[in-house]
């Protein structure tokens, strides 16, 4: 024994003390070298015997904890699936978010109080019940989202919520896709946020050209996918929208047509302030023939559709009224 006292409890101590053992006190504060154990003033920087350094720069205990935490956290995502991760938040929602997480097996728990973090992951096939969290979760700023392991937006992957709960509370939820709710939503792409409506004179009927002076129209198909693969883009997650039936839907649309021998398709006439390139007819109107120059071609009534939904292996939903002889 020797006469060195810790500072702060007054116990004595040995040489070869780190740490009080009475009241934990870190005694190289107290000026005790960790290299030779030479015993510095309490108020010295350097030992003067070796020369070591005395006060060692260490990160407080509390931010190495967080330190490590969140390299711990990086390191776990997962590479497969959408993950969603969520801190302690104020909102009146936030037990209910947290119970709901707490339903999946993937569920994990970082960090206590208000520095906790929460993570689930959802395979692809459980689109249902991420769409039930985020309904908690919605117009959090602090939620994180991750897909197959990459930190990504809440819009590029959980956009379609919004919808899917509305068709849920739909009266005919199996045609609510197909716009059976609003007439300017029809489309036989099974999504209402295709903005590809079946409706008459709708712009994308003009996507194509007059491949004869007969009036044959050849749709241009190319342009058709590529708008709807970029305008349902965001809702390809939804457990509603299934693309192998877009697909083929797109296949059994038809790339030519003539409104001359097709009575469910007719004409759109050009606007006089369409300088556009367009097919001349000629029309009897007022009891006059009048030449009239056409940009496109547009369904007639509910026997395009029909035509299109004879061609597919599956039930085609529409929910139009076949009554009704127009869109």
């Amino acid at each position: 024994m020797n006469n060195n006292v810790c500072g702060i409890c007054r116990c004595e101590l040995q040489d070869n003390f780190l740490f009080c053992p009475r009241c934990g006190n870190n005694l190289q504060k107290e000026g005790i070298c960790l290299k030779c154990r030479h015993q510095n003033a309490k108020d010295a920087n350097f030992c003067q015997m070796c020369g070591s350094p005395l006060k060692l720069e260490q990160l407080p205990k509390a931010k190495e904890k967080e330190y490590i935490f969140e390299k711990a956290q990086e390191a776990e995502i997962p590479s497969s699936g959408i993950t969603l991760e969520f801190p302690y938040s104020s909102s009146l929602s936030f037990d209910f978010a947290v119970e709901e997480a707490k339903k999946h097996p993937a569920f994990k728990q970082f960090g206590e109080g208000k520095k906790v973090i929460h993570r689930v992951t959802y395979n692809h096939n459980e689109m249902e019940a991420v769409a039930k969290l985020a309904e908690y979760l919605k117009g959090w700023r602090s939620v994180v989202v991750y897909l197959d392991g990459n930190k990504t937006t809440w819009d590029s992957v959980i956009t379609f919520t919004w919808c899917f709960k509305k068709k849920q509370a739909s009266y005919k939820p199996e045609y609510y896709c197909y716009g059976y709710e609003h007439k300017w939503q029809h489309n036989i792409w099974g999504c209402i946020n295709s903005q590809l409506n079946f409706r008459e004179h709708d712009e994308w009927f003009c996507w194509g050209k007059f491949i004869d002076n007969r009036g044959t129209w050849q749709f241009d198909k190319n342009r058709i996918r590529l708008e709807l693969k970029k305008n349902l883009y965001a809702y390809r997650f939804c457990p509603a929208f299934d693309e192998a039936k877009l697909e083929a839907v797109l296949d059994a649309f038809p790339i030519e047509v003539n409104p001359t021998k097709d009575k469910n398709w007719k004409f759109i006439e050009s606007s006089r302030y369409d300088s556009g390139p367009g097919l001349v007819v000629v029309v009897k109107r007022d009891g006059f023939k009048k030449e009239v120059k056409m940009k496109g071609v547009c369904p007639d009534g509910y026997g395009a559709i029909q035509d299109i939904a004879k061609k597919l292996t599956f039930k085609l939903p529409l929910g139009f009224d076949k009554k009704n002889s127009r869109l």
